[in-house]
């Protein structure tokens, strides 16, 4: 739900006045210039990588020795080129308009109006993303030296030409100059080969080239358009820039949110000589390995996903099963399999005493995987100070919304990450920003379990229309009147946010799965997007959903991108410090719905706590409510109340927070609420009931099916049931 507001457009208006130029290529210097070598070679087809050394994930950037193959992991969308300023001599590349593709920009190279690229080259119509480089590899094999290059999107054998640079000798004074084939020159290259044919089947480029002479070589690597013009640069380390954050650096140029920073610089310059690599020829030949050390700070990683829409980029997006509208409707924009993410890793997270948390930090509609963890404040008072890894999930792009395969996108960073780093599963954190807002809920009350707490800053609630109840005979006046009149009108202009469908939720209604999680919701009452009357709804819907710990803080003076352009978020880190996840509560209560499931993505929502396999009699919401107390378990008090600040702005806040907890003596009691459940398969051992035999009372609304993990079956009917299994 992020979107540029006045500020913002001022300032884009006051900043045209840098300009960028171009000129007629360097001419070649004497160096040996080899193009589309014709010896008799068949092309490599497949990754050099051996099994034992191939990566589906990693950091972009890295380079590392492994069996004697020399392998770079790029980054993923990074192909945008140099960057040509605020306003550059070609009409059709003006900076400031490189944004803002699914909004109808003619000239973008990106779909969001809140995540620019730095460079601003652009690619005939259908090729978007031909030059975007995956990994590139070379090993000498059979004394010949082979190199490939898998791309992220091939079309066509000749989308892209592969460039690569190789300076045999020590010096970098001898030769380099312009590449001649493609756009750009550097220092000290001996010899510099390329192909313009791939394989639209695997997407990789190859070389097959006689060893070169030396003992030591420097490689670099470039990817260009058909033309000429390069897109991609190999070899630029782990320490690439996206510093278009929430402020200024959203409007300056050579910053963005892509991970492309310095190599639009550079390519704006036309000098790639600071990108390369160097390699002994002698570990090539005896397979050595030298494994690259992971990074800390701010970093881009890259997961293998199961699942694809197609290849490359989408302007404008593959509409959702929730899209419509012209505002922030569900689309899809990054198609392929390869997924990158943002992270942040605090220094010192390895070497710690205790494992680090995770905070899931998803971006709002318009923005992107660097947005909001880019920034200092978001990193120290999140990441340093509380000991947790964020990151942030690129959701298919600007305007996923966190359901079908954006929702697949954050399951798989999540595991991606944990498979990476020892997290402890008690210390995982949902949050977002505005529609990221919404992600957090959606997946805090659908993956409850999974949950230490949940922060959501001007979250849309999943209805424009959500507000709150007045008292019984307006309401019965006003919501007929809404419904026939104002929502038509609305979700004809806004779509989905107006009027939602089966692809996303009125989470508003599912509040009450957050009994185990604690939340914070940071709401600004002159919101543009988010209306004062959908924060009031979140607010009195809280006061009403039963044991649930949150704080609520409205900040009067405060509009929709201010918290964010503030970087300030202090009052909430400090609030989820000591929060952790309940792993076997006493009671669960699970609201859930299959029309929301997506089985194709292996997406069902069907699980919480000790409670799982949940299926609806009918195709609609639907309630499990048990308590067991088999364990004894917790009986929690609250503290409610309000309360103020002025922290970074003036707020007021309403609160319901644990104040004591009683510890209950154990019984072999079941007894609770079933709506619309047609069955589910209740875990004993979490709930100490293994081979007991347990007294049940259950209202049910229809005939279910308990399946107990001993194997024990309960057949229930309408209405009350009470017995012993």
């Amino acid at each position: 739900m992020q979107k540029n507001n006045k500020a913002v457009l001022s300032l884009l208006t006051l900043l045209l006045t840098a300009c960028g130029g171009g000129g007629d290529p360097e001419p070649v210097v004497a160096s040996d210039v080899h193009t589309n070598v014709t010896e008799d070679t068949p092309p490599v087809t497949s990754s050099l990588v051996s099994h034992q050394c191939f990566r589906d994930s990693w950091v972009a950037g890295t380079t590392e020795l492994c069996l004697g193959t020399l392998t770079y992991y790029d980054y993923i969308y990074d192909d945008y080129g140099a960057d040509s300023g605020l306003v550059s001599m070609t009409p059709s590349l003006l900076n400031i308009l490189n944004r803002g593709g699914n909004a109808g920009v003619p000239v973008a190279n990106t779909p969001g109006l809140l995540s620019p690229a730095a460079g601003d080259q652009r690619y005939p119509e259908g090729l978007k993303n031909t030059a975007d480089l995956v990994r590139l590899s070379l090993a000498i094999k059979q004394n010949r030296l082979l190199i490939t290059a898998e791309l992220n999107t091939m079309f066509n054998p000749d989308d892209a030409i592969l460039g690569i640079a190789i300076d045999s000798d020590p010096h970098s004074v001898t030769g380099g100059g312009h590449w001649g084939r493609i756009d750009v020159r550097s220092d000290g290259w001996d010899q510099v080969f390329f192909t313009d044919v791939g394989d639209p089947g695997t997407n990789i480029m190859s070389l097959n080239l006689p060893v070169p002479e030396g003992e030591q070589w420097r490689i670099q690597a470039a990817i260009a358009k058909a033309d000429g013009t390069v897109m991609n640069v190999a070899f630029r380390g782990t320490d690439e820039e996206a510093s278009a954050d929430g402020a200024v650096n959203q409007a300056l140029p050579a910053s963005g949110n892509f991970w492309e920073d310095r190599q639009a610089s550079v390519l704006a310059g036309g000098d790639i000589s600071e990108f390369g690599a160097a390699v002994t020829v002698e570990d090539l030949r005896r397979r050595v390995t030298r494994i690259a050390e992971a990074p800390t700070g701010f970093q881009q990683r890259v997961y293998t996903s199961n699942y694809s829409l197609g290849e490359g980029i989408a302007i404008p997006g593959i509409t959702g099963r929730d899209g419509g509208g012209f505002f922030c409707g569900q689309s899809f924009n990054y198609l392929g399999k390869y997924q990158p993410y943002g992270v942040y890793v605090p220094d010192g997270i390895e070497t710690a005493q205790s494992s680090p948390g995770l905070m899931v930090v998803m971006h709002g509609c318009e923005a992107n995987h660097a947005s909001q963890i880019n920034q200092p404040n978001m990193q120290r008072q999140f990441g340093d100070e509380l000991g947790r890894i964020l990151v942030t999930p690129l959701g298919r792009g600007p305007y996923g919304f966190y359901t079908g395969i954006s929702e697949r996108d954050v399951l798989d960073v999540m595991a991606d990450i944990e498979g990476v780093y020892d997290i402890d599963p008690d210390k995982v954190f949902a949050s977002g920003y505005s529609m990221g807002g919404f992600g957090a809920l959606h997946m805090a009350t659908h993956y409850p379990d999974r949950f230490a707490g949940m922060v959501g800053w001007v979250a849309h609630t999943g209805d424009l229309m959500n507000r709150p109840s007045v008292q019984p005979l307006v309401d019965e006046l006003l919501d007929p009147a809404l419904e026939s009149l104002l929502r038509p009108v609305l979700a004809s202009i806004l779509g989905s946010i107006a009027d939602p469908q089966v692809g996303t939720e009125n989470v508003i209604d599912y509040l009450a799965n957050l009994q185990h999680v604690p939340s914070a919701y940071l709401y600004a009452a002159a919101d543009e997007l988010v209306p004062i009357h959908e924060s009031l709804a979140v607010a009195q819907r809280l006061a009403l959903a039963e044991e649930v710990d949150y704080h609520f803080y409205l900040h009067p003076l405060a509009e929709h991108l201010t918290l964010l352009m503030l970087d300030e978020w202090g009052k909430e880190a400090q609030l989820s410090a000591d929060w952790r996840r309940v792993t076997t509560p006493n009671r669960v209560s699970y609201l859930f719905d299959p029309r929301f499931n997506y089985p194709d993505l292996g997406i069902v929502h069907d699980k919480a706590y000790w409670i799982s396999d949940l299926r609806a009699r009918n195709a609609s919401q639907a309630l499990v409510d048990l308590s067991a107390a088999g364990c004894g378990g917790q009986k929690r008090s609250f503290a409610t109340g309000t309360d103020q600040g002025a922290t970074p702005l003036p707020w007021a806040g309403s609160y319901r927070h644990v104040q004591t907890e009683t510890q209950l003596a154990p019984a072999l009691t079941l007894s609770g609420v079933l709506t619309n459940v047609a069955s589910a398969a209740l875990d004993l051992a979490p709930i100490c009931f293994e081979g007991m035999a347990v007294h049940y009372d259950i209202d049910s609304d229809g005939p279910a099916t308990l399946a107990l993990s001993d194997g024990r079956i309960v057949e229930l009917v309408a209405g009350k049931n009470q017995g012993i299994f």
